[in-house]
């Protein structure tokens, strides 16, 4: 588990601190760098888990871990000609960007680079130990219409298409898990397939998705977007993917689905959280901040939930955070949403 995160003159943060608990809720407006805090967890998570067919040490070294760690920021933020140098935050002359990462187990991994570095980082700290298990990244779209085909075309052709979309692609082609592990999925993956009545099949190279009422499979492209937004969740956890001691980052969960299905987001972040897994979300909608919070005070107080706001201050992005909606500062969407009523009501009653 991710336990704190500082960033100095990285991308749109001059210096900020954050620290995260099991579940993570970060919202504030466009341009305020909340898939930017996703998007570098999971880079410093994927550099920390090998594929299996990758020679490795058999503990992280500064010097496997530099040229890996430029690879995977490169492959996750696409900066031109995967300059990882661009990634500094923009000023007037050089710039030094600094992160330091703190994990629950096995140390810190902290480096830097320059605005002038093209594709190096210098490691500074090493955790001790390889972490148990890869990350997930859900990006804003569904990929279960995409996934055909999509993980050799990533390999063999430039297209645009960041990393995040490869990694999970390749993580929904894993088989169902079976055998003992199957009962605690279960009681993960039950509820999510009650709520969304259907749930995701891998045949050949292409996804359907099998409707309980009535019974049958129906490609995933002719599936409305939102259900296949759910339903690629639900896959990730049957096959295992998603398991305790894992990391969910789910970018804007709610987009393309409607409220009553943005309501069953909510406990589904809570049930994984509960179940052992770190989930990251950053999110637009009201609806779903008031959900999440509503169901953390129906269970009391929750010291391992972090509502994180982001807002734009003189010198970078603020950062204010606390165990609940109220103390994570302004929330843009709720603002927005009381500006917006005012406009609609009428200004004058006539008696």
């Amino acid at each position: 588990m991710i336990r704190t995160l500082h960033v100095e003159n990285f991308t749109v943060f001059s210096d900020a601190e954050f620290d995260f608990g099991a579940l993570n809720v970060i919202h504030g407006e466009n341009s305020t760098g909340k898939t930017h805090v996703l998007k570098l967890l999971y880079s410093l998570l994927a550099t920390l888990k090998p594929a299996p067919n990758q020679p490795s040490p058999e503990s992280p070294t500064k010097s496997w871990l530099e040229p890996k760690l430029a690879e995977v920021l490169a492959g996750v933020f696409r900066p031109d000609e995967d300059k990882i140098g661009r990634l500094a935050r923009r000023q007037h002359g050089r710039s030094t960007a600094r992160v330091r990462v703190e994990l629950d187990t096995g140390g810190s991994l902290a480096f830097t680079f320059s605005s002038q570095h093209d594709k190096a980082v210098k490691v500074d700290e090493v955790p001790t130990a390889w972490i148990q298990q890869p990350p997930i990244y859900l990006p804003t779209r569904e990929l279960l219409s995409v996934y055909p085909g999509f993980v050799s075309l990533f390999e063999t052709r430039a297209i645009p298409f960041d990393k995040t979309w490869r990694d999970t692609c390749a993580y929904l082609g894993a088989a169902v898990a079976r055998g003992p592990k199957r009962k605690e999925i279960a009681a993960l993956l039950k509820p999510l397939e009650e709520a969304i009545g259907c749930q995701a099949e891998l045949k050949g190279d292409r996804f359907y998705v099998t409707m309980k009422e009535p019974k049958a499979a129906v490609e995933a492209d002719m599936v409305a977007e939102g259900l296949r937004k759910l339903t690629m969740v639900a896959r990730l956890i049957a096959n295992g993917s998603l398991d305790d001691k894992g990391s969910l980052f789910w970018d804007e969960p709610e987009a393309n689905l409607n409220p009553a299905l943005i309501r069953e987001v909510a406990p589904i972040l809570l049930k994984l959280a509960a179940g052992g897994v770190q989930v990251f979300t950053a999110t637009h909608s009201l609806f779903l901040l008031v959900e999440i919070d509503l169901l953390l005070r129906a269970r009391g107080v929750n010291p391992a939930a972090r509502f994180t706001g982001l807002t734009r201050g003189d010198d970078g992005i603020v950062v204010t955070a606390g165990s609940d909606l109220a103390a994570s500062g302004d929330v843009a969407a709720l603002r927005e949403e009381l500006e917006q009523s005012d406009r609609q009501l009428p200004s004058k009653v006539e008696i």
